[in-house]
C-alpha cells in the first residue's frame, strides 16, 4: 500500500518522532540540549518558526511553522544532524529514528491551541514533572520561568496570555482535538483543503422539525463540519449552534449512563441514541432514575414533550402509581389526589383475563 503523501506546503506543523523500536535516544541534558541547538539552526537555514516543542526521552514533539514547501528538507536535516551527533556520541551504528517522522498539517487555530496543551501535557502523563511548564525541555518552561531564547523568538505562545493555554485538557478537549486529528486533507491542484465527505446540505434534506434538525446539526459537526460553517448554512447563531450541539451531547451522555445502569434491559447491548430513541429515554428516566435525571430530562427536551411522554406511556400505568402521583403533583403541576391513580385499572391484564374465558 502507497504511503500518503507529506502535506508540505507553508504553513503550521505538528511534527513527531521517535526512537528506532522506541529506544530512548536523548540520554542526558547534553543530548537535549544539542537536539534544541540543531532546531535552532534548522529555524535560521530553513527559514521556519519554531512555535512549541518537549523533548522526551525516547521521542519529541514540535509545532514549527514553514514559509515554504520546505518541511521534509528541514526535519530530514534535523533528524540526520541529531542522528550523526549521537551515533557518534555512543559508538553506534544503523538507523536512530523508527521510520520517517510523522507530521499533521494544522488547518485551525483551535487545533492549534489544542495541540499544543496536548503536547504541553506529555511530561505530565510520564510522571517528569507534577504540571505543565515544570520540565526543562518544553517550551512551556521557558514561558513560566521567563527563559526567552532565539528558537522561540518568533512563537505564537508570546500572543496569549499564558494562563489561558497553561491547563490540562479536560475529556472534551481530547475528545475535540482527536476529531481535528482524524479530519482528512486532500489534495486539489497544488493545494490541500479539508476532506469531507458527505455535503452538508445532505445533512438537512429531510428535516421536518426543530428536533430533526438540532440532531442533524449534531451529526454534522461529530462529522467535521466547524460550528461556524453549519451556522453560516442554516442563518443561525454561532452561539445557537454552540447550545444545540452541547444539548444534544448531554442527551447522548444521559442516554449512554442510563444503559450502562443497565435500565434499558428489554434492549440489546448495543443500543444507541438517535432522535426517535427520546421517548424512550424519557419514559425510562422517569420510571427508574433519580429526581438530577428527571430535572435533566425537563431541561433537555422541554416539559411539554416529558409531559406528552408520561401521558402516553405511563400516567395510566397502574404498577406506577405512587410515581404517578408525584410527577403529576410535583412535577406537572396537576390539582389530582391520590385516589385518582389508585382507581387505574391495568388494562392489559382485563384484557388478558376476557381472552382467557
Amino acid at each position: 500500500m502507497p504511503r500518503r503523501p507529506r502535506i508540505d506546503l507553508s504553513g503550521y506543523h505538528h511534527i513527531l518522532n521517535r526512537g528506532v523500536n522506541r529506544e530512548n535516544i536523548f540520554l542526558s541534558k547534553e543530548d537535549k540540549e544539542t537536539f534544541l541547538h540543531i532546531l535552532d539552526q534548522v529555524r535560521d537555514i530553513y527559514h521556519i518558526k519554531v512555535h512549541a516543542y518537549c523533548i522526551l526521552d525516547n521521542h519529541y514533539h514540535l509545532i514549527i511553522e514553514t514559509s515554504r514547501s520546505n518541511l521534509s528538507l528541514a526535519i530530514r536535516y534535523l533528524n540526520s544532524q541529531y542522528a550523526n551527533y549521537f551515533n557518534k556520541k555512543m559508538q553506534r551504528v544503523g538507523p536512530l529514528w523508527q521510520g520517517r517522522f510523522k507530521s499533521w498539517y494544522i488547518h485551525d487555530d483551535s487545533y492549534f491551541w489544542l495541540l499544543l496543551r496536548y503536547i504541553e501535557m506529555n511530561p505530565v502523563k510520564a510522571g517528569i514533572c507534577e504540571t505543565i511548564g515544570d520540565y526543562e525541555f518544553s517550551s512551556s518552561y521557558q514561558l513560566v520561568h521567563s527563559c526567552r531564547t532565539d528558537l522561540l523568538r518568533s512563537s505564537a505562545l508570546f500572543t496569549k496570555d499564558i494562563h489561558d493555554w497553561l491547563v490540562p485538557l479536560s475529556p472534551d478537549d481530547s475528545a475535540e482535538l482527536q476529531k481535528f486529528e482524524e479530519k482528512k486533507m486532500e489534495k486539489k491542484g497544488d493545494r490541500f483543503i479539508l476532506e469531507k465527505t458527505i455535503p452538508l446540505s445532505n445533512y438537512f434534506a429531510a428535516v421536518t422539525h426543530v428536533n430533526e434538525r438540532n440532531f442533524a446539526i449534531y451529526q454534522a459537526t461529530e462529522d467535521g463540519w466547524r460550528q461556524a460553517e453549519v451556522a453560516r448554512y442554516l442563518n443561525l447563531s454561532p452561539v445557537a449552534i454552540s447550545r444545540i450541539v452541547a444539548a444534544e451531547r448531554a442527551k447522548r451522555d444521559l442516554f449512554n449512563a442510563t444503559k450502562e445502569r443497565g435500565l434499558f434491559w428489554s434492549y440489546a447491548e448495543t443500543i444507541e441514541y438517535t432522535e426517535n430513541k427520546s421517548t424512550l429515554l424519557i419514559e425510562t428516566v422517569l420510571k427508574y432514575s433519580d429526581i438530577d435525571d428527571i430535572r435533566l430530562i425537563l431541561m433537555l427536551f422541554g416539559k411539554r414533550k416529558v409531559r406528552q411522554v408520561w401521558e402516553a406511556g405511563l400516567a395510566n400505568d397502574a404498577r406506577f402509581k405512587k410515581l404517578n402521583y408525584f410527577l403529576a403533583r410535583v412535577l406537572f403541576k396537576l390539582d389530582v389526589e391520590a385516589e385518582h391513580f389508585a382507581e387505574i385499572k391495568q388494562s392489559r391484564a382485563d384484557k388478558l383475563r376476557l381472552l382467557a374465558g
